[in-house]
């Protein structure tokens, strides 16, 4: 089949708008994917680096917390938990919580225990649970601060500071108290 010159310059223009860049030689379009290329690496690179920190960091804390349920602490470390204190005790870790206010001078008018974690999993083992303490305090608010730093500091338990309402007498701290049910 013969095409006519006529048919030819039409087929010419619908590419030419098609791909507007007729200029462009094959050692510029090389140059603009090895650039596109070099972008991309880099992006990768500078993205990467704390994603991978954070999956380090994760992988530490889970092998931290497997070393803990199997009752074994890791001596290279320095850890606040060696054994998990069992739910029976846990009124004796609400009263040495207690006895850290008192001690820094801080009145304890009102101890509330407002609910207990649940249990994730169901089985023959172990789970870590915790319990949510309320304690209303009156006293001076670096007396509070103190008392909440030699709390979160205490050797036998796992305790956290999971909500501080400072008034102007004295305040408000829920307090998580982690410890193991089962066998």
């Amino acid at each position: 089949m013969a095409y006519s010159p006529s048919e030819i310059k039409v087929k010419r223009t619908i590419l030419s708008q098609v791909f507007p860049f007729r200029g462009l030689s094959l050692r510029s379009v090389k140059r603009i994917v090895v650039v596109i290329l070099a972008c991309i690496v880099l992006a990768f690179l500078v993205l990467w680096r704390p994603m991978y920190l954070q999956l380090r960091s994760l992988q530490k804390e889970k092998i931290y917390w497997q070393n803990v349920k199997a009752g074994s602490a890791n001596n290279k470390e320095d850890t606040k938990v060696s054994t998990i204190p069992t739910m029976d005790q846990f009124p004796d870790m609400i009263d040495q919580c207690r006895g850290a206010f008192v001690k820094e001078g801080v009145a304890v008018y009102a101890l509330n225990v407002e609910r207990f974690g649940e249990r994730r999993e169901v089985g023959n083992g172990g789970s870590l649970d915790y319990g949510l303490v309320r304690l209303r305090l009156h006293g001076q608010w670096k007396d509070i601060v103190r008392a909440l730093k030699a709390v979160e500091e205490m050797r036998l338990f796992s305790i956290h500071v999971q909500e501080v309402l400072l008034e102007v007498e004295g305040g408000e701290v829920l307090l998580q108290i982690y410890f193991c049910t089962g066998v």
